[in-house]
């Protein structure tokens, strides 16, 4: 086992090295105690079984740290393709997209009806008051999501072209399909914004820091120590599944963060008193 930085401290900024927590999970099986007779093909496979394990975490949201936006300047295509070397270049495409919005920058866009080609609104439409300076303030528009490739391919005129309200996004592989509904217009006029888990680290080797909060260092240990049992001849001890099971609780509490459920539109007119400006664009 590889030793980390003040004998076995884990560094401030990146944590333990990936051996490091491999060979404590492999001590919970008994297996090369105190460092001590670590099989070198043993801690290969460790390895091996945490890129495995935390790609099945990068899948949760409640297993990731956070969520994170990215985005890609809108070029009137209807597919904008996410993932390694695509319009939003991530080095790994989402499975699912959590949420996503269009932002109309200054001074672009269209103040006719029907041209969207035109970067014709006028700059006094976003001068800040108080100094009479241009704030530049752009505006969002949140993207109801089209829930499948059934009802986006029932979509009558898939490329109209104006006001962007809905978007689907296909999780292929390698990279994600995004699309924007109706398409907006390019000229550096809208941003499209979509919120995905945050990626988490991927091809680890041994000698890799961990970058996780420090809440993700024990339930690595025990998590990892769980599904290597079985290449040992072993059955998860009592033990081993409890703490899992409770590391895994821990990171669900300081991780998950539900949205607000609100009333469909049609039954929140803006005379309600619970109406809060937003509170139309959601549903149940």
């Amino acid at each position: 086992m590889s030793e980390t930085n003040n004998g076995g401290t884990p560094n401030v900024t990146t944590g333990y090295l990936v051996s490091d927590l491999v060979g404590l999970a492999l001590e919970q099986l008994g297996v090369g105690v105190g460092g001590q007779n670590t099989d070198p093909q043993g801690l290969a496979s460790g390895v091996m079984h945490l890129n495995m394990m935390l790609a099945q975490w990068q899948r949760r949201e409640w297993l990731v740290p956070n969520l994170t936006d990215v985005f890609c300047m809108a070029t009137g295509k209807s597919v904008y393709y996410v993932g390694p070397g695509g319009d939003i270049d991530i080095s790994v495409r989402p499975a699912q997209v959590m949420g996503a919005y269009a932002r109309l920058l200054f001074n672009g866009g269209a103040a006719v009806e029907g041209d969207f080609s035109a970067n014709d609104f006028d700059p006094s439409d976003f001068v800040d008051n108080d100094d009479g300076l241009s704030s530049a303030n752009p505006i969002d528009y949140h993207l109801a999501e089209i829930p499948s490739y059934q009802d986006y391919a029932a979509l009558g005129l898939k490329g109209l072209k104006t006001w962007p309200s809905f978007y689907f996004y296909n999780p292929a592989f390698p990279l994600g399909e995004f699309r924007p509904w109706p398409i907006p217009a390019g000229g550096n006029t809208w941003q499209l914004h979509l919120l995905i888990a945050q990626p988490l680290q991927g091809n680890l080797k041994a000698d890799t820091p961990l970058n996780l909060p420090p809440e993700y260092w024990d339930a690595v240990m025990w998590c990892l120590a769980a599904r290597l049992a079985p290449s040992y001849g072993q059955e998860v001890s009592a033990t081993v599944a409890t703490f899992a099971r409770a590391s895994l609780s821990t990171i669900r509490t300081v991780s998950f963060r539900a949205p607000t459920l609100a009333m469909p539109a049609i039954l929140t007119p803006i005379s309600n008193p619970f109406y809060w400006p937003g509170l139309e664009i959601q549903k149940l």
